[in-house]
């Protein structure tokens, strides 16, 4: 189970495709909704608790974070191991330094880093309050925080602004040493049928570099691809589309207030309707109410030979997208309409190819825990 902390609801840029306030004026998680989460967390869940600190910026609260990590490791020591926490979280760096980078290392805080590719496509979304781009800030902290975490994943969000850059970006990504690049496209934006046609383009020519970079037996995962190979090898087996709105993942607002995404908190105040309840009641009837909502067939979808392959499933992106958390948006169905085809195409190549690294990552189970442990031993030596 993922506990997801939503320490503020400010930020420190003001990229082009958040909902978060610059600066200060947002609302802020206290101490002691810290406390009560916890506490609701080890009463309500398994014994494997993933805590993830988000925003906002969450490192403008690293007191915050600091603070719910020791009170972590101080509960796990009262409940004699009875619980282990994971923590985990994601920053846009520019407040990444030294001593908040040992102490993640010390703390066992995987970090996420908010990066868009190259500077183009980073700086055309992602700024200051006085217009200028952010990447030469974070840029100073991208070989320091490799050098801690070597699996850190470089987080992507591709935009119609910035589509063009698309492949150049994970290129550069992969040539300045992240191995895990997650990339999302901004469903919110203003997309035409010109950026439809340019994120086409830009697939094929990431599955250029994908194959080149597989036959040579170089690691790496670019989640867009990597999913949907998995999805189709492994059919239903597979768990990487299962939404499970409320079940899988919580989310707490700064009030206490609990959400069943982290998209639904926004600025912790304009969407109490999909609020499931409250840290200190527990669990309300909207719980159940909105994961049967979640669930149910999807009419658009139910003639469509991809829909067990697509994100029509993903309840938090489709209310994103058309405030509907059981409705899907036509533009989802465009896009996945052009990278599943392409996904396709590199799969057969590279399956008839007999690549050795190909067949391992999709079709060896164990292939990402040994991929894990081999990257820390390597770190090690």
């Amino acid at each position: 189970m993922h506990l997801t902390l939503h320490l503020t609801t400010s930020c420190n840029l003001n990229c082009s495709y958040c909902y978060s306030p610059p600066a200060a004026g947002g609302m802020e998680m206290t101490r002691e909704i810290i406390d009560q989460s916890l506490k609701f967390a080890i009463r309500e869940f398994d014994t494997n608790i993933g805590v993830i600190f988000f925003g906002g910026e969450p490192l403008l609260r690293k007191d915050l974070i600091e603070y719910a990590i020791v009170k972590c490791k101080s509960m796990e020591q009262e409940e004699h191991h009875r619980f282990n926490f994971h923590f985990k979280t994601t920053t846009n760096g520019v407040l990444l330094d030294k001593d908040f980078l040992e102490f993640s290392r010390v703390a066992g805080l995987n970090i996420g880093l908010s990066i868009d590719g190259t500077q183009q496509a980073h700086d055309v979304n992602r700024k200051f309050r006085n217009g200028e781009g952010s990447f030469q800030h974070l840029d100073k902290s991208i070989d320091r925080l490799l050098q801690l975490q070597p699996c850190t994943n470089a987080m992507m969000v591709v935009t119609p602004e910035n589509v063009q850059w698309y492949a150049a970006s994970v290129n550069y990504l992969v040539t300045r040493g992240f191995r895990y690049i997650i990339a999302s496209l901004n469903y919110d934006g203003k997309w035409e049928s010109r950026h439809l046609k340019e994120l086409e383009k830009q697939y094929k020519k990431i599955a250029v570099l994908y194959k080149k970079w597989t036959l040579a037996e170089k690691k790496f995962y670019f989640s867009p691809f990597e999913m949907k190979f998995a999805n189709h090898i492994r059919g239903n087996e597979d768990d990487c589309y299962s939404c499970q709105l409320s079940k899988r993942q919580i989310s707490i607002a700064p009030d206490g207030r609990i959400y069943p995404c982290v998209q639904f908190v926004k600025d912790g105040i304009s969407n109490t309707a999909y609020s499931i309840g409250n840290i200190f009641d527990g669990f309300d009837s909207n719980r159940e109410r909105l994961f049967s909502r979640s669930v149910e067939e999807k009419e658009v979808c139910s003639t469509c030979a991809l829909k067990k392959r697509c994100y029509n499933t993903c309840s938090c992106l489709n209310w994103q997208t058309t405030g509907y958390i059981n409705t899907v948006s036509p533009l989802l169905c465009e896009t996945e309409q052009v990278l599943i085809p392409i996904v396709d195409r590199l799969g057969e190549e590279l399956f008839k190819r007999r690549s050795p690294m190909f067949i391992q990552k999709q079709y060896n189970v164990a292939y990402p825990l040994l991929s894990m442990l081999e990257d820390e031993q390597n770190f090690v030596n």
